[in-house]
């Protein structure tokens, strides 16, 4: 599906004005320890995470911590946020390094579940962690899902949701 098609699909979904604010923010991978962002990375003034970043999916919450915007783009797991990081919040040798999220499909927003075909998710996956039961009716399998968020951002319909878990 191009992106005009997309867009256009955008506009129709009733779900495109969410309140982002009352939702805990996504943290970047590489981290042991959540509480660590509250505190050692509001004292960080030059932010280096986030200015490294290819994808530039790091922004600077309100209380001046970092977090994943994957609205429109994922992570890559390049590494080179946890490489810049000096104040040892971020480590690229830990040994869990996923984003410590739960991505989820909303099948009462997906269109692929009213029947339209679409595969705008499955097809950005590198993972292959959204399988479909026919060519319809997409899940995502949660044992392949690295949390990395490229699904998100193409969906049409905003069907797929993204929240932290500490």
């Amino acid at each position: 599906m191009d992106s005009k098609r997309r867009g256009f699909f955008k506009t129709l979904s009733p779900y495109k004005d969410r309140d982002e604010s009352a939702v805990e923010p996504i943290r970047l991978p590489y981290h042991h320890d959540p509480l660590l962002f509250e505190s050692v990375c509001v004292t960080c003034e030059s932010k280096p995470c986030a200015t490294v970043c290819d994808e530039n999916i790091i922004m600077i919450t309100q209380d001046g911590s970092p977090a994943l915007d994957l609205s429109k783009r994922g992570c890559t797991y390049c590494e080179e946020c946890a490489k810049a990081c000096d104040r040892g919040v971020l480590d690229p040798n830990i040994q869990d390094k996923q984003i410590k999220a739960q991505v989820s499909l909303n099948i009462g927003k997906c269109i692929a579940w009213d029947q339209v075909i679409c595969s705008s998710c499955a097809d950005v996956c590198y993972d292959k962690a959204i399988k479909f039961l026919g060519m319809l009716r997409p899940e995502i399998v949660q044992e392949n899902c690295t949390n990395c968020g490229f699904c998100i951002g193409v969906c049409p319909t905003e069907a797929i949701e993204i929240s932290a878990k500490r």
